[in-house]
């Protein structure tokens, strides 16, 4: 429980937040501080102690290519932190409220039940 929660708390903050993002579209191999710097645009300092916070509580990994420093999302830790906060997700209630990938069709999916429900009126 303590490591998910440092992992939690790491990405309660937007700039880690969206550096873990940005890493998670780079895939696995990530991609090089000056890249991540280019990208967030914070001062060097803010990244380096972003970094470290994510790869301190495990979410990141970091190697040396070189001059250049690699960062990358742990994908096992990351994987295991989601299927932590997934475990005992809603007992097949997504099959219920009609929840879909697309949130439009969510929405619309929805309507339809509750308008069934009020006599053909959408609300």
């Amino acid at each position: 429980m303590k490591e998910f929660v440092s992992q939690l708390s790491a990405l309660g903050q937007s700039g880690r937040l969206e550096i873990f993002r940005l890493l998670v579209r780079a895939g696995p191999d990530g991609t090089c501080v000056d890249e991540i710097k280019r990208r967030v645009k914070m001062p060097g300092s803010t990244l380096s102690h972003h970094l470290d916070a994510l790869t301190r509580c495990g979410l990141l990994t970091a190697h040396r290519a070189g001059r250049f420093i690699y960062y990358a999302v742990n994908w096992p830790k990351a994987a295991k932190l989601i299927r932590f906060m997934t475990e005992d997700c809603c007992a097949d209630l997504h099959q219920t409220l009609g929840a879909s990938p697309d949130p439009s069709q969510s929405t619309n999916r929805r309507s339809r039940k509750t308008a069934g429900k009020h006599g053909g009126h959408y609300e």
